[in-house]
């Protein structure tokens, strides 16, 4: 048989064909579930490239706002691997079944935050994210139809300070999100699911007051709180101690509601670095996920004013204007809607993140095991199996879920065997409980003085005041040298007394003699004035550490010295507390 002619062109032909083959079969080998292919060249963390052909290619990690206006086309990708994600665990007609809800969209091409600021700032933003079991669970009731509890515990930024419309603020855009993407998600229970927000921000407040405080300001039945307060504390170990204190008094909590950690920027400060930063490392030992607004910011801000140090634009945009300026510690509109965006995206990887793990439980023969963290999860090497080194690796914890275990001591304690911590039972009498000038929270208990003689009466007597500038700060305000002010507290376990007031280097704010009951010689001095510029924060302190359980009288009164230079002796007390 004689040798078929080709031509040299459709040898050529034939060559690219078989090549063309080979590459739409790669292709199919290694897709995800939407059939997007996950072999990428670009960054590990850019799952979502947007490519615009009208305008050249943008900066990695630019945040771009883009109008609705432009045509876009996205590109979809994730890390390589060698199997698709859900190939183990369920079978493609379970897949049929059981399509991914509209939240499992993380930067594919209909993922609108993704194509606004790019998944390396979304990448960012997640300072830490963890397994996030409770909020799993939380959302899971939300699917389910339920509805839930949002307590915001925060500052003068998450309060919305400088916004003329609460619409505006972080929480309300979250919520709304909340509400919008799970009503939609769920089938028969959709028309049920109701998120209601309890703001329970206090401005110029920090760790220390919330850690006993904060049940004055938000429900206990609350299902996630959010907690904002990185730039309001400083950076020491003692608001560090109080911003633990917190966590732990938020998971004793009836619901064992879920936390997320906030963390916004402040540039006004000495330094950049605020008690946030000390938070972090707490927010981990806990458990809990941090979204953090700096980590996108503040690598922008810093690039622009390298290129040209008289730039402001990028400050101008994300913060706050006031009659001096750019008030560069408060969010703007667009501050507060990015922070806002940024907890839907995390949110929604949290959520599709779940409902994978779910979909793989229900293919699984072993569901009582698939679930359990701590149970299965350990397993010795084979070389130690070989050696008969160990069967097994120690696991008390076996056939126990610990994915929400609180741990048994502080962050600050020493390591023992035998410390375990008991949640106290606070006491808390605040002035925060006003939010503008008549509106009293229906979760929290006024501070109110005794009656005379053990308190000062008349024109000259502690009373409720606020700056007509800015009614949401309320103190229990006195102003003159030997004026007296007594209180009923209630120890428990600690013993502890503490009183929070407000500390200033410009508001003229003189000092105050604190003790309890009869032992006026073994008070404390507080002063309320300091020598930090531009920081007017609540700060909290002891004055006794050993209070038998029980009723007890806590006795103020204004002191004649005064540590301002201008001589004043105005004194705010925000709350006392006990436990």
């Amino acid at each position: 048989m004689g040798r078929i002619p080709f031509s040299r062109s459709f040898q050529y032909f034939l060559v690219v064909l078989v090549l063309f083959s080979i590459i739409l079969y790669t292709q199919q080998l290694y897709a995800d579930t939407e059939g997007n292919s996950i072999l990428s060249f670009a960054s590990p963390l850019n799952h979502c490239n947007v490519n615009n052909q009208q305008t050249p290619e943008p900066v990695v990690g630019a945040i771009e706002l883009i109008p609705t206006t432009t045509t876009i086309t996205v590109t979809a990708t994730s890390t390589p691997t060698l199997a698709p994600i859900l190939s183990e665990a369920v079978s493609s007609e379970a897949a049929v079944k059981n399509p991914e809800p509209p939240y499992c969209n993380y930067c594919t091409s209909t993922d609108e935050l993704c194509k606004r600021y790019g998944s390396f700032n979304l990448a960012r933003s997640r300072a830490y994210e963890g397994p996030n079991a409770r909020l799993k669970r939380v959302l899971r009731k939300l699917r389910s139809g339920q509805k839930i509890k949002i307590g915001i515990i925060g500052g003068s930024v998450s309060k919305g300070h400088g916004l003329t419309d609460r619409r505006n603020n972080w929480s309300h855009i979250y919520a709304e999100y909340i509400r919008e993407t799970f009503a939609s998600s769920t089938s028969s229970d959709a028309a049920n699911v109701e998120v209601e927000l309890i703001n329970g921000s206090v401005g110029a407040t920090v760790s220390e007051y919330m850690e006993t405080c904060f049940r004055e300001h938000i429900p206990e039945d609350v299902d996630l709180v959010i907690i904002e307060l990185a730039i309001n504390d400083q950076r020491l170990e003692g608001l560090a101690k109080g911003y633990e204190n917190l966590i732990r008094a938020i998971f004793a909590l009836p619901l064992r509601p879920a936390i997320i950690n906030v963390q916004i920027m402040a540039l006004m400060f000495s330094t950049i670095t605020m008690g946030g930063d000390l938070h972090t490392a707490i927010a981990e030992y806990y458990d809990t996920p941090i979204i953090s607004i700096r980590n996108v910011l503040l690598p922008h801000i810093l690039r622009t004013t390298q290129l040209n140090p008289s730039d402001t634009s990028v400050e101008d945009y994300w913060f706050e204007h006031d009659s001096n300026g750019i008030d560069l510690r408060h969010l703007s509109l667009h501050g507060h809607r990015m922070l806002g965006d940024l907890l839907k995206s995390f949110t929604s990887r949290v959520a599709c993140e779940g409902w994978h793990e779910e979909q793989q439980q229900q293919a699984s023969s072993h569901n009582k095991d698939t679930n359990v963290v701590g149970g299965s999860d350990w397993a010795p090497y084979d070389s130690d199996r070989l050696e008969e080194f160990t069967p097994s690796l120690p696991n008390p914890n076996d056939g126990e879920d610990v994915s929400e275990y609180i741990p048994r001591q502080s962050l600050f304690q020493k390591y023992d065997h035998t410390t375990i911590l008991r949640p106290a039972t606070p006491f808390c009498r605040t002035t925060n409980t006003l939010a503008g000038t008549a509106y009293y929270s229906p979760y929290a208990h006024l501070l109110e003085p005794l009656p005379a003689p053990l308190s000062t009466e008349g024109p000259d007597a502690f009373a409720m005041w606020s700056h007509p500038e800015n009614p949401g700060k309320v103190w229990l305000t006195a102003r003159k040298p030997g004026v007296k002010a007594a209180f009923n507290v209630q120890t428990s376990a600690l013993g502890r007394v503490r009183v929070t007031y407000l500390r200033s280097e410009s508001f003229g704010l003189g000092s105050m003699w604190c003790w309890l009951d009869d032992n006026r010689q073994k008070g404390r001095r507080l002063d309320g004035y300091w020598h930090l510029k531009d920081i007017n924060v609540a700060n909290t302190h002891a004055i006794v550490e050993d209070a038998t359980p029980g009723e007890h009288i806590l006795h103020c009164e204004i002191m004649k010295e005064t540590k301002d230079p201008g001589g004043g002796t105005e004194f705010r007390i925000v709350a006392v507390d006990a436990l």
